[in-house]
């Protein structure tokens, strides 16, 4: 086993890589064993941690020293910790247009240290030890979907020079992973998405020429009523509201003196009558 920093003062520090946190843990512990608040908001919230709304907790159990697994960015951020043994870590930035894009960093995870990893930040690691477990808090939930957008990059890609502990070629790789693309050849991950509703009235209209003239449409989904009742809770369920940062409503009544009157009163989003 690891040895590991017992009575450590709670910290975080940064890396280089924009949003990528090393968190020093304070675990206690004695003949028994250890202790440790592997996540307390409060207290890593006010370290500059952000306020990670967890909503699925994975465990990676990896049976024999040198097992590697990498290098994958998902589209949510997430808490990284080692439960039993070590991991050396990587991450590489394969945000698009991130200032530090390509950039590596690289630490030994234990019980007594931890990782934030934001969304787009590439994750790989290899265990150090037998009966290794890695665990990782995300903030949305996994599915078939949302694995369509993840980026990969590969472990040995000389431009990336990460400096295995355990050669590749004697480590545990699946064939997956060993046949990611080289950074030149990574299609970066993109921001996450903006919803324009009410698309075609006048606001969206201008919305959508500025995204235009701009040159970031391509991140933005555009709707209408047609497609996209705000006023039908049932409409909700057809979007994957992990894959947008932003919502920009367009969607409005512009017949001013109507709206005053009792009729008006009753038009759903962008005009629409009820029953």
């Amino acid at each position: 086993m690891a040895d590991i920093a017992f009575e450590k003062d709670l910290s975080v520090a940064e890396t280089g890589i924009e949003g990528l946190k090393v968190v020093d843990l304070a675990v206690h512990g004695d003949s028994r064993g250890w202790f440790k608040e592997n996540w307390q908001r409060a207290k890593m919230t006010a370290l500059g941690i952000p306020d990670l709304r967890v909503v699925q907790n994975n465990i990676s159990y990896n049976d024999s020293r040198g097992v590697t697994r990498g290098i994958h960015a998902e589209p949510w951020d997430k808490f990284i910790s080692v439960a039993r043994g070590s991991v050396f870590g990587a991450w590489v930035d394969l945000r698009e247009g991130s200032a530090t894009y390509g950039k590596v960093f690289t630490c030994t995870l234990d019980p007594s240290k931890a990782i934030y990893v934001p969304r787009g930040v590439g994750n790989s690691f290899q265990a150090l030890e037998d009966g290794t477990a890695y665990t990782y808090l995300v903030d949305a939930h996994w599915s078939i979907e949302l694995k369509k957008t993840y980026t990969f990059v590969n472990l040995a890609d000389p431009e990336l020079a990460i400096q295995w502990p355990i050669p590749l070629d004697q480590a545990t790789v699946s064939e997956a992973d060993l046949n990611h693309p080289m950074l030149a050849d990574v299609v970066p991950m993109a921001p996450r998405r903006t919803l324009v509703t009410g698309c075609n009235g006048q606001l969206g209209r201008a919305v959508r020429a500025l995204a235009e003239e701009r040159g970031v449409a391509k991140d933005f989904d555009f709707c209408e009523i047609d497609t996209f009742d705000m006023s039908d809770p049932d409409a909700y369920a057809q979007y994957d509201w992990s894959l947008y940062g932003t919502v920009i409503n367009c969607g409005a009544y512009t017949a001013v003196d109507k709206a005053e009157t009792p009729e008006g009163r009753v038009i759903a989003v962008e005009g629409r009558t009820r029953p």
